[in-house]
């Protein structure tokens, strides 16, 4: 079943189906089965074809998909703009939500040191042919 864009797959539960779409989780799925009037067991191939009109129609109201990525995009764009901390922790590529960076999050900084010598090769190479 192709549903906003999704392929979704027919023989698994319309629960488990749902959450394959970016920016619905566990509790927005239980809402949109509920307001179906739908058991979270159903499979989507039982599911009639007025239901997945229904479906169709109903997931127009929430944001999900490629608007939930760039809601999320925007969003941590408007913290590197403020220079908040959590803005100024995603520009380095530090952990954000308060975890231990002492002993862990060696991936984190790795990441920042190859940002910044992919940087430094690309403005040697501009240098060179000047």
């Amino acid at each position: 079943m192709l549903l906003s864009g999704y392929r979704l797959n027919d023989n698994k539960r319309i629960f488990d189906s749902l959450q394959k779409i970016f920016g619905i989780g566990g509790n927005k799925a239980e809402q949109i089965v509920c307001s179906l009037g739908l058991t979270k067991n159903i499979c989507l191939k039982d599911i009639s074809y007025s239901q997945k009109f229904k479906l169709d129609k109903m997931m127009v109201h929430y944001v999900h998909g490629f608007r939930a990525k760039r809601n999320k995009t925007n969003h941590i764009l408007l913290l590197k703009q403020n220079k908040s901390y959590r803005g100024v922790r995603h520009d380095y590529c530090l952990s954000v939500r308060g975890q231990n960076t002492r002993t862990n999050a060696k991936t984190q900084k790795n990441k920042k040191n190859k940002r910044k010598s992919k940087t430094g090769k690309i403005a040697e190479k501009k240098k060179q042919t000047k």
